[in-house]
């Protein structure tokens, strides 16, 4: 029978691992998305903490990253209330069959330290639903639409923006999303901020700081939504989004939610730990669910049913997803 260190040895076998003498503590990301072409320009700031057996000479950073195109990278070492100045990468290696990238710069990284890495980059709102992607739908007037959504597990937060993308390696995630004024956004966490940029088109929408999560349960939608909200007994905010004109189909879902949060926050003793759930139907979804913490998204015919031509087993069918998603 193989030992602990043998079954460990061969659960990553095969896998892409990154070093674990730089980890990373918290993500700023930065995404403009442009649903007309289809990209997206990003900025990642990471702060990070290099172990004290880093080695000397030590002048690279691997990260996972996958369809992304780099502009730059650079960082910075604090040092109590000091900082150096920075450093930018002399080369930028992107390895695509291991879907890494390596930041190579011309001064070592210093052990045993905090430094901050700021990477620009941009990528691709692909049409795989997978990653930062695109859904094409039809509104209530017949006019074609595109929205944008994410789809991390397992492996594809890299293809949104670099980051070291293994369930655990958990850090704390700030967004800030650059949209249409005319658009709704929203992430894991609440809006903390809404300002329009000066060009008059642009909102710049940022949120709360994430709890420390692994990559695949970040998430932020960008689209044209309606909703309806509910606040459960223990005093959660409860919100479904649906297409515009379609929030009735959405009342169900949200019943549901209500009751089984209050249910599992009594069964368990253990309080749902943020302080709002959305659920999203999604028009492209390539699972049935995924439950990003704080931002679930659905497949639209697994959260909106019409509620008074539904048959009991739609409705058993929705209920038994959103209670799935929500435990």
């Amino acid at each position: 029978r193989p030992t602990m260190t043998g079954a460990a040895a061969d659960k990553t076998a095969g896998r892409v691992l990154l070093p674990s003498n730089i980890e990373p503590i918290r993500y700023d990301i930065k995404l403009t998305p442009d649903l007309e072409a289809f990209t997206f320009a990003g900025e990642c700031k990471i702060k990070l903490s290099t172990s004290a057996d880093l080695g000397p000479d030590h002048r690279s950073i691997v990260m996972h990253a996958k369809e992304l195109c780099f502009a730059s990278a650079a960082f910075v070492r604090t040092d109590g209330d000091a900082t150096t100045s920075s450093v930018g990468a002399e080369e930028i290696r992107v390895n695509t069959k291991a879907t890494t990238v390596t930041f190579v710069f011309g001064t070592e990284i210093p052990a045993n330290s905090t430094i901050y890495l700021t990477i620009q980059y941009t990528g691709f709102l692909n049409n795989q639903m997978a990653g930062f992607y695109r859904s094409s739908y039809t509104n209530i007037h017949g006019e074609a639409k595109i929205m944008a959504s994410t789809q991390f597990e397992s492996l594809d937060a890299r293809r949104a923006f670099p980051c070291w993308d293994e369930p655990a390696r958990k850090a704390v995630f700030g967004v800030t999303l650059v949209v249409p004024r005319e658009l709704d956004a929203f992430s894991n966490m609440p809006e903390s901020e809404c300002r329009t940029l000066p060009c008059g088109k642009l909102k710049e929408l940022s949120f709360l700081d994430s709890p420390i999560m692994s990559t695949y349960l970040l998430a932020f939608v960008v689209g044209e939504f309606d909703h309806i909200q509910a606040q459960s007994e223990h005093g959660v905010l409860i919100k479904v989004y649906t297409p515009p004109g379609k929030s009735a189909s959405g009342q169900f879902a949200l019943d549901c939610a209500t009751k089984a949060l209050d249910n599992f926050n009594d069964f368990f003793g253990v309080p749902y730990p943020l302080p709002k759930l959305d659920m999203v139907a999604i028009p492209e979804f390539a699972a049935g669910a995924m439950e990003n913490w704080g931002l679930v998204t659905y497949r639209e015919v697994e959260l909106l049913i019409d509620p008074l031509k539904a048959s009991n087993s739609q409705k058993q069918r929705v209920c038994t997803v959103v209670t799935h998603e929500l435990a």
